[in-house]
């Protein structure tokens, strides 16, 4: 008799604190720390004594999901990169990574989102459970994966990247993901694939990453391949710059980090040259490289993006905003942040001795040509 007087006043005061969503669930709360450092707090919910938390977390780890119906109840299955999750409705079993497990608890749904047991969440990202607080009903866990990737498929191999380590991996139909290389760094959001064959069959392949709100970081990873194999790398990010650098000129390859480049020797890979961006532009940033031959360098600087030539004989440096633009221009060139800073002059190409560029500030049509032997003594 004692011990139910004493249950009473709680039962009362979970009915009150915490309004039943059903007739056998209660809100509670599930945060999660992530293993970026990432910190979230999830509505979760608690029936049968077992903390229930949205499915969407596995979304949110960069799992896919896809759904069907069975005699058992419907079938949900999350898929990610060396990740796959399956549940049924009806069923207090999964499957993960092709594993049965024990869910911990059955499967339902609430307004239109599926929950599972939090417990079964946390293993299935790699977590794990820092505790569970009766009071405040909040459960807590931390570590929690991604297994977000991105796929691109050329010449019959399919290239994949994960998003939280940067390793790059090949597979060809018949094989297994082969490790080719690290990018050295987690991607984020908006990822592309880029390949180019050489003329002496090498793969340059691009890998850009914008990422940031609204977009305002660009990064791009460049990657030299010879028979299925990396063997030259480079990265650099730039913020609220957009553009390309270049990748080949003549029988060679570019790659940069944005304060150097390394000119490479097409077919055996061998770095016949390297430039010091920073000392040949004077400032100390990461530069674009927006065109290259023998005796020339366009490079723009992130920052200020005023586009430069340099000679390459003399390492005499022209910026050509004050060369090609009018007065008023030059003023535009010189105090325009929209969409970024700098001069809005695109390399078209070359003709003789003669470089020609547009103006996208304008876009009047107009050609602006500039003479190279003007920077010649």
């Amino acid at each position: 008799m004692k011990k139910s007087w004493l249950l009473l006043p709680m039962l009362v005061f979970l009915l009150i604190g915490f309004p039943a969503i059903s007739s056998a669930a209660s809100t509670a709360y599930f945060v999660v720390i992530w293993n970026n450092g990432a910190q979230s707090t999830n509505p979760a919910l608690l029936k049968d004594g077992t903390v229930y938390a949205s499915a969407g977390m596995l979304e949110s780890a960069g799992l896919k999901a896809t759904k069907s119906s069975s005699r058992s109840g419907t079938v949900y299955i999350y898929t990610g990169w060396k990740k796959s999750v399956m549940v049924t409705t009806a069923s207090k079993t999964g499957k993960l990574d092709g594993q049965a497990v024990s869910l911990g608890g059955k499967p339902f749904m609430y307004k239109d989102e599926l929950y599972l047991p939090a417990r079964f969440i946390v293993q299935a990202l790699g977590g794990e459970t820092v505790g569970w607080n009766a009071k405040t009903r909040v459960y807590t866990a931390k570590n929690f994966q991604s297994f977000s990737s991105s796929s691109a498929v050329y010449g019959g191999v399919t290239y994949t990247v994960d998003k939280q380590t940067g390793k790059l991996y090949a597979q060809s139909p018949a094989g297994q993901p082969r490790l080719i290389a690290n990018l050295g760094s987690e991607l984020y959001d908006m990822i592309s694939f880029d390949f180019r064959k050489t003329a002496k069959g090498l793969i340059y392949l691009t890998i850009t990453d914008v990422y940031g709100e609204p977009h305002i970081n660009n990064k791009w990873y460049t990657l030299i391949i010879k028979d299925g194999m990396v063997i030259r790398q480079a990265s650099v990010g730039y913020w609220i710059r957009y553009g390309d650098n270049v990748k080949l000129y003549g029988d060679n390859l570019i790659l940069t980090d944005g304060k150097s480049l390394r000119v490479i020797e097409d077919g055996t890979g061998k770095v016949k040259e390297t430039l010091n961006l920073v000392k040949l532009g004077g400032v100390d940033d990461k530069y674009l490289v927006e065109g290259i031959d023998d005796d020339f360098l366009l490079i723009r600087p992130n920052q200020k993006g005023l586009l430069m030539l340099i000679d390459r004989k003399t390492g005499a440096q022209t910026l050509l905003y004050k060369e090609l633009l009018d007065a008023e221009q030059q003023v535009y060139a010189e105090t325009n942040d929209i969409p970024f800073y700098g001069d809005q002059l695109q390399y078209i190409k070359r003709e003789g001795n003669v470089l020609q560029f547009k103006n996208q500030a304008v876009q009047d049509g107009r050609i602006y040509n500039y003479d190279l032997l003007k920077t010649q003594p």
